[in-house]
């Protein structure tokens, strides 16, 4: 007995041939972007566990460009409690940026920072800050970049606490991928990673409930435009409380940015 294939079966079977493979092509494009998400919630569920403290931050960065070296712009955020989005702190942090060469800039801000214990208690700081940036070396699949900030701190009490001012050095070194067009090339995304540590040159008799001492960054981007794209941060916090002598004590942030480019 002959079997014939029609024209008809042999379409079907290789319209399902060809949505196996585009499923399968997709899972092994977007797995690493699962991966990454997957471990930040892992890990937010193990800290979560350790009764540490959890925190959420957001914020809206924009950049307005005066020529091809001068820019200004700033950002502005709120940060809380990520269980209950208690939001105890706000930020406005207007900058202005001169990039002299291709891979390095500097830059300078001035920042209010609002910060509310209860209803009867905040503390108001005034912040100015200068930094350096720069970028080397690209080596085409990641480039690593670095930044050092001095910040000077006027920290302003309530309830008859006398004001103090303070110094603070900040470094940072990170890498980043290449964009990586796993969205399409209109929509690329990128990987970070970056650690940054605190110096704070007077800190015996400060008041601050965290005294900041390193930070381990993980972030993932998206790239909506040419102009805009968010980001979203793993944070592992490690501070010590109010004084640089005091006990140990650790933050799980995540941390969501809004970056527009006009």
């Amino acid at each position: 007995m002959n079997i014939t294939v029609v024209p008809e079966a042999k379409v079907i079977f290789g319209l399902g041939q060809q949505s196996t493979f585009v499923s399968m092509k997709l899972q092994k494009q977007f797995l690493p972007a699962f991966l990454f998400l997957g471990w930040v919630s892992l890990s937010g569920f193990q800290l979560s566990a350790q009764d540490l403290d959890n925190q959420l931050w957001m914020n809206y960065a924009l950049k307005v460009p005066v020529n091809d070296r001068l820019s200004w712009g700033g950002d502005a955020g709120v940060r809380g409690a990520f269980t209950n989005l208690d939001w105890h702190q706000a930020l406005i942090r207007p900058a202005v940026n001169y990039q002299f060469k291709e891979s390095a800039s500097v830059s300078g801000a001035v920042a209010w920072f609002g910060t509310f214990i209860n209803e009867r208690s905040s503390i108001n700081e005034l912040r100015f800050h200068q930094e350096l940036n720069a970028k080397w070396p690209d080596l085409g699949v990641v480039h690593f970049f670095y930044r050092i900030r001095v910040e000077e701190r006027f920290f302003f009490y309530q309830r008859d606490i006398p004001n103090e001012f303070r110094v603070r050095l900040r470094g940072l070194v990170g890498v980043r991928t290449q964009d990586l067009n796993w969205f399409g090339p209109k929509r690329p995304i990128y990987f970070e990673s970056m650690f940054e540590g605190f110096k704070t040159i007077k800190d015996e008799e400060a008041l601050e409930i965290l005294i900041n001492q390193a930070r381990l960054y993980t972030a993932f981007g998206h790239r909506i435009s040419k102009n805009f794209r968010y980001e979203l941060h793993y944070i592992r916090q490690g501070s010590t409380l109010f004084t640089g002598e005091g006990p140990d004590s650790s933050q799980n942030i995540f941390r969501i940015r809004l970056l527009h480019n006009l």
